[in-house]
Parts: C-alpha cells; structure tokens; sequence
C-alpha cells in the first residue's frame, strides 16, 4: 500500500470516527455540517469534497487490496471502532492514545474517577483481586484503600482478605471494631508505615458504616511474621494478678517478657535517631521461645485450660495449629524446597473458602501480583514454574461457584513491567501508555480494547492499572520473612580431618638418595588436623589447625625426623544458602607452614672438634612458609553431625631454602608447598 494511499485512507477513517464521536456526544452531524458550510467558501469545500471522494475511493480500493490478500475486513472495522470508544486509546493507531487527568485514579480524595470502566461489569464477579508489587508501597496502599471503598460502594463487597498471617488479621478486625489505640500500636509495629495509615482511615470509613454494611477483614496467609504471633499470644494472657501454676510458670512469664522485649528492639529499629545498643539486633530469639512454649502447652493443656479459661480454645488454635503451619512453611522455606510456594498457595485458597463459608457475599483483596493470574503459569516474575495462583485456584474451586465470578487487575510499573522470564519481550507494549501517563498517576486499562495486550494478558487478567509513581516506601522484611532475628544465625562446626597435601620435597630426597638414602621422601604429605568454624547463611570463617605425620630417614650414622605442622585463617561462601543439610563453599585462606628436620648423629669417640660433647649430637632445620588457600568444603549436615570434603590448591609465596639457627641456608635443597590438597572432615555442628 502507497505512502499516500495509507493518508487517504487514515484521512478517511479519522473523518468517519470524529463524526461518530460527535454522535457520542449528543452532536448532530448534520450541524457539524452546517457550521463547516458557514465558515468555509464554497471553492474550498468544493475541493475539499473532491479530496474526500478521492480519499474514500482510495480506501475502498486498499480494503478490496486487503480482501484479496487474505486480511478480514474485521480488522479494518475493528480500527474504526476502537477509534471511537473513549478509553486509553488502541493498539492501532498511536496518535489516538491520550491519558488525562480524567483518565487517572484520584488516589487522594474521595472520588472513582477513573474507575468507571468497571462499573457496567462488577455485577458479573463475586471476588476482585488486585496484583501488586510489595515495594512501592504508598501508591499500593492508596489504591487498596480506594478499591475497597470502590467496591464496598458499587459491588456490594464486604469482607477483605489480604496477604497476612491470622494474627495480624485479628489485629486488624479488633482494631476496627473498637478504635483501641494500643492495637494500632501493635498493627503499625508490624505492617508497613503506609498500610498502617490507611488502616486508621478504613477505621473511621468502617465506624460510619451501619452493621449491615461494615467491613470483615480475613487474613488468609500463613503467619510468616513471628512477631506478631509472640504479640497475640502474650495478649491473650490474663492480668498478673490470676494466679499461674507452676508448671506452666516460666513459660507464661516468658511470653510476657518476650512481648515487652520484642516491643523495645522493634520501636528502638524504627527509631532512626536513636544510637542505644543499634547493630546488636535481637539477642533473645522469638522462635526459639515460642518453641518452648508450645512443648509445655502440649505437656500440661489442663493447666493452661484452666488459668486461661474462655480464652483456651484461641489460644489453641495459635500456639498449635497456626504455629505448627508456620513451621512447616518455615522448613520448606529454609530449605529452599519448591514445596514452599505450592504449599503457600494452596494454605491461601483452603482459608479464603473457610472464611468465605462463614462470611458470604462478595470478597475484595490486594496480593503480590504473582497470587492474582487466572490461568496456570508456564512461570512469573517470582520465578515460580507451572504454578497455580491463589485466583486461579478460587477460580477453578470445585462445584464452579466462582468459575466466571473471579476478577483479577494486575498493577504494571512503569519501572517494573516484569511478569516472568518468558515475558520478557512484551514490556514494549506498554510503552503507548506510559509515554502519555503523568507522573504519579494510576490509569485503567480495559484490555478488551487492545488487542495486543489482551493476547498476552487476557487470559490472566481482566483489566490493567499502569502505575507511573515510582517511590518506594518502607519495607519491615521480618512481616513477610522468616524471623529476622534468626537471618543471621551463626552454625559453629568443630571438625577433625584427614588431609593429603602434595609437597614439593623433590631436591631434599635427591640429596638424601645421594647420600646414601635407601628411600625418598613422599611428596603427598599426610597430616591430622582440627577446624573450628562459624557459620552463617551466607559465609563460613574460622582457622585450622594440622600436624603432618613424622617420616624418618638413616644415612650412615645419622637419623633424621621430617614433621611440622601449619595454621589457616579461612573465608568460605556458602553457594546453598538455603539449604540446611548441604553446604557448597567456595573460599580462600591465608596460612603458615613449617616443616621441622631433626638429625641425630651418633659417634663412639665423641670428639669437641666435631662437635660431639657425647655420644650424639642433634641439629635441627626448618622450612616455613607464608601460604594462600584456594580451596571448596562440600559438607553434609546431618542434625548435629557433619561430614565433608575439602580440596584446593596451596601457593607457597616465601623463600624455598632450608633455615639453620635461623638464617637461611642457599646450600640446603629447596622445598616448597605449592601443590594441590584435598581432605575429608567429621564433626559436629551446633
């Protein structure tokens, strides 16, 4: 098709969709007419006529063109269609996108603007659920906030789920039902800064509400937080003055210390300005206290039903079952085990329907975007393969009750368009909209009207947001981690092993062989030692310590004995960070060796001349060296036992000759330690 042609063409169309706009607007066409005929003279419309007779014939001809060439004509209708629905323009034709403040979310006033889009196709959905990511935390909490409001208004919606663990779930819901400022304390402690705002405005949002009308909130995740799991259960506990039996004592008053302690290191984190004992992180470890709790409530359960009376039953259910989830998903974590997710996903899905069960009506919740696809994922940005999502599973639940009633929009960042490592090619089809996007704006996008984006996203979402802010906001990693006090756990390991090293002993059994020597000495130098090392997820340090086994050797009357020892400083990195039985560490180390030989030679006429005040006389010689370890441990951990390989190669960087009193001696043989190594180990770890 000619240059000119497609301007015809282009001329043609655009004159037929402005007609058409005007006639969405309430404008006759006619008048358009009308007005055009008054203020342009008759020559110029004349030509202007021609122009346009030969604009739609030349577009006539192109699609007769286009017919002939296999193209549907749908296509060409589809351009002139989408051309005249207002919306964040088309995948066609460019010039026709235009994002204005109209198009935009006001994330900060009480208006949907922009969400009109959905309004015609709520009626269709029973749960909506949108997809973010975590980092940019005060566009994400606004727009949570807007959407629920949104939906409370327009779709009946009035229970919320979200991506936190049971306790701080009921947090939330006793904070929303009685305002009690030392809840929020407890929220804010443990949710991130701009989360918490908006769950103070949703509680006076919420406390205007009639009761037929107010909010649920259900935390369906796992309690991957173990802060607030230490915080509920410490509330639950009576006032001190109940009397606590025995028993059960030191576990009770235990809890109550925690609560204060973790209190204190949590507001003293937060607090940039204070300087008091920051860097030493948490000395006294929540997990391995909740630890000990749960084996004592599990030892004396009538006890504790009777100091904790009404409040058993919730007890229960926390230290036991929501702890017990939390450790299992704690393992699978640690490990680094692929059941983590699966596991995850599927705990989610089973309390969404549990709640829902008790709960009915329709559900609003916001989740990391890799929770919202409604179709199995070849993989997504959180690199997790052939994956069921949280919306694909309520989707496909048994029985089909939300088969077609489940809405998904993800949150596409203008700085993080990423939805996994096979999608990679599709960031530029969104450029169109963020090239028009204002700063700091949140668009919806229908994909329904973009072809291009709907073939590569509509099976997974229904509508869009295009996020242009690009702030990050706080970010609290012990909420939706293990327990940070517990990332850096330090793993000491006392280990024997059995060490070959080769040696270069070449010239010294040369000399000897000369001499008279009936043997050489052995280049594989064979020695015991001891390692003592720390380690944390990350690296491995410590130092060893090895003696070589003696070898002796006899020339004539004189006996010699060739020993020495060495010491290693060592750094290592652990490639299996995540793996608590399977340690792969590639390091380095700095050492010093030294290898001593003693000569005893024996006479029977001790003469002064020679030395000899007796019978015999002893002399000794030394080689030490300054060395550098290159070096890999591959070790396994089982429980408390481990047993392991070493190798690597050693770099004698010192002088080679044989020392006397002292000082070197260039007419000795030239020894060094350069040459490969390799070990096993055994040992314990703890």
């Amino acid at each position: 098709m000619g240059t000119i042609n497609k301007l015809l063409i282009g001329l043609a169309l655009c004159s037929i969709s402005i007609v058409a706009s005007a006639q969405e607007e309430g404008v006759q066409a006619t008048d358009t007419v009308e007005v055009v005929l008054e203020s342009v003279d008759v020559e110029v419309l004349d030509e202007a006529e021609s122009v346009l007779d030969a604009a739609i014939r030349a577009a006539e001809a192109e699609i007769e063109e286009a017919a002939a060439e296999d193209v549907e004509i749908e296509d060409a209708v589809e351009i002139v269609e989408t051309s005249t629905t207002r919306s964040l323009g088309t995948p066609f034709i460019r010039d026709e996108i235009s994002i204005n403040d109209e198009d935009t979310l006001h994330l900060y006033d009480s208006s949907f603007a922009g969400l009109e889009l959905l309004d015609d196709t709520l009626s269709q959905f029973k749960v909506f659920i949108t997809g973010e990511n975590h980092s940019y935390t005060e566009s994400n909490a606004r727009l949570w906030l807007k959407m629920i409001k949104y939906l409370h208004a327009n779709a009946g919606v009035r229970n919320i789920m979200f991506e936190y663990g049971y306790t701080y779930g009921y947090l939330v819901n006793e904070y929303l039902q009685t305002g009690d400022t030392t809840l929020f304390s407890s929220i804010d402690q443990f949710a991130y800064k701009e989360y918490s705002a908006v769950i103070k405005e949703l509680r006076e949002f919420n406390e205007e509400l009639p009761d037929s009308a107010k909010l649920y909130f259900a935390a369906i995740d796992i309690d991957r937080g173990i802060y607030p799991v230490a915080k509920m259960l410490a509330n639950m506990l009576p006032a001190d003055s109940v009397p606590v039996p025995d028993s059960i004592y030191l576990h009770v008053a235990s809890l109550k210390s925690l609560m204060e302690y973790n209190d204190f290191k949590l507001d003293e984190q937060d607090d940039e300005t204070s300087s008091y004992l920051r860097g030493r992180g948490f000395t006294f470890k929540t997990g391995a206290t909740l630890d000990l709790v749960q084996k004592n409530f599990l030892k004396y359960k009538e006890l504790y039903k009777e100091y904790l009376g009404d409040g058993y039953a919730a007890f229960e259910n926390i230290i036991v079952n929501k702890y017990n989830d939390r450790k299992l998903w704690e393992e699978y974590e640690t490990d680094g085990a692929i059941q983590e997710y699966i596991y995850r996903e599927n705990y989610m899905h089973q309390n969404f329907l549990k709640e829902q069960a008790t709960h009915p009506g329709n559900w609003f919740g916001q989740f990391g975007r890799c929770h919202t696809t409604k179709a199995q994922q070849t993989s997504n940005s959180c690199e997790w393969f052939k994956f069921n999502s949280l919306a694909d599973r309520i989707k496909n639940t048994k029985g089909g009750e939300f088969k077609d009633a489940v809405m998904t929009i993800a949150i596409v960042y203008d700085s993080d368009r990423n939805f996994g490592p096979t999608r990679s090619g599709e960031y530029a089809l969104f450029n169109k909209y963020f090239e028009d996007l204002p700063v700091n704006r949140i668009a919806l996008v229908d994909l329904s009207k973009d072809t291009a984006l709907n073939k590569s996203f509509g099976t997974d979402f229904d509508y869009l947001f295009v996020n242009s802010f690009t702030q990050y906001g706080s970010s609290y990693e012990f909420l939706n981690d293990c327990e940070s006090e517990d990332e850096k756990k330090i793993k000491i390991k006392i280990l024997g092993g059995y060490t070959q090293a080769r040696l270069d002993l070449n010239d010294l059994s040369e000399r000897f062989i000369d001499d008279g020597s009936s043997q050489s000495f052995d280049n594989f130098g064979t020695s015991w030692e001891l390692t003592f090392m720390a380690q944390d997820e990350r690296t491995a340090i410590g130092f060893t310590f090895g003696s070589y086994l003696k070898e002796e050797q006899t020339v004539d009357t004189t006996d010699y004995t060739l020993s020495g020892y060495y010491v290693k400083d060592f750094a290592y990195v652990d490639l299996l960070k995540n793996s608590k039985w399977l340690d792969l560490m590639p390091g380095v180390g700095v050492g010093y060796n030294k290898l001593k030989m003693k000569s005893v030679e024996t006479t029977s006429v001790p003469n002064l001349s020679n030395g000899f005040l007796g019978e015999t006389k002893t002399s000794f010689y030394t080689n030490d060296a300054f060395v550098f370890d290159l070096g890999f441990i591959l070790d396994v951990n089982i429980k408390k036992v481990t047993i392991g390989y070493q190798s690597g190669i050693i770099l004698d960087v010192s002088k080679k000759h044989w020392k006397s009193n002292g000082k070197i001696d260039k007419t000795t043989p030239e020894t060094s330690f350069t040459g490969a190594y390799s070990k096993v180990r055994v040992g314990f770890n703890f």
